[in-house]
């Protein structure tokens, strides 16, 4: 080994201790380290609120639910999702997130429209035979424009666009369907609901002050008694 060499070595190992020694003296390169990897996932996380955000979509639930969707095709997808309206259509979608596309890709993230599915069914609490539990599942019914799931069960049945959930109201806003002792539903709107509880007092009460999902409950309390009479 000539004199070169071994002046090479013993400035490579001279650079190795400083960086060390730097290192050392310096802990802020720890913290400095750390920010680092916090922008990396950030950015990581805008690049997919991105990609989303490309959807055209706008969260109307906030909140996720698990559901399984029967294609035209008869094909079955399980999978989580909030329930979204498309700004331009005014349409309610749900997203498919297929894994085999990168996080960055915008194929990664595909939009299920309600025409696009034979039958959509909300896993609020899944089947557990060992606990002898028969899950809660919510049907929902496709129409060309939205998911009707059945919040309000009597007389008169009410279907909303959004799944009926512990942890918040199911607002009249979010009405799309009525329906009148189990016969057709019908379009929910105010003068189809008057025309069925008009001859109802208490319901009408209610329904004078706008509170329309008191109305229909008054109604529904009110045949329910006349019923048992």
């Amino acid at each position: 080994m000539n004199l070169k060499t071994l002046s090479t070595i013993a400035i490579c190992i001279l650079f190795v201790f400083s960086v060390k020694s730097s290192v050392a003296q310096y802990p802020g390169m720890a913290q400095f380290r750390s920010q680092q990897n916090l922008q990396f996932v950030s950015q990581q996380m805008n690049l997919q609120m991105l990609a989303m955000q490309n959807m055209r979509g706008v969260s109307v639930g906030g909140i996720e639910n698990d559901f399984v969707v029967t294609m035209l095709d008869s094909s079955k997808k399980e999978f989580k999702s909030a329930i979204y309206t498309d700004s331009a259509t005014k349409k309610h979608f749900i997203v498919y997130i297929d894994k085999k596309y990168k996080k960055t890709d915008t194929n990664r993230y595909k939009k299920i429209y309600p025409s696009q599915t034979l039958n959509l069914v909300c896993v609020l609490v899944a089947k557990d035979d060992v606990n002898d539990n028969p899950g809660e599942y919510v049907p929902g019914i496709p129409t060309d424009s939205c998911w009707m799931f059945k919040v309000i069960s009597g007389h008169i049945s009410v279907y909303s666009f959004l799944v009926k959930n512990q942890s918040f109201p199911i607002l009249p806003s979010t009405f799309v369907g009525l329906q009148l002792n189990g016969g057709p539903i019908i379009p929910y709107n105010e003068a189809s609901l008057k025309s069925i509880i008009a001859d109802d007092s208490d319901a009408m009460e209610s329904f004078q002050k706008k509170k329309y999902e008191k109305a229909i409950k008054r109604y529904n309390s009110d045949m329910e008694k006349k019923d048992k009479n």
